[in-house]
């Protein structure tokens, strides 16, 4: 049952995973480039907002 590849099967076969594989890292690289849509805390580009003031008051009456 185990029959040896031809030279063209073993060609198909590297040619097609060469392919899957630069398919999937252009993908990747692409949308590495993009901002994300949601930003949020961890996403590329986020900048914390300022903290809210304090609830304490200086002017006394």
């Amino acid at each position: 049952m185990s029959q040896s590849r031809s030279k063209i099967e073993w060609i198909i076969i590297i040619g097609l995973t060469i392919l899957f594989g630069v398919i999937w890292l252009f993908a990747h690289w692409n949308l590495s480039r993009k901002p994300p849509y949601h930003k949020g805390p961890g996403s590329p580009g986020y900048v914390d907002p300022a903290p809210p003031p304090s609830s304490k008051s200086y002017l006394s009456d």
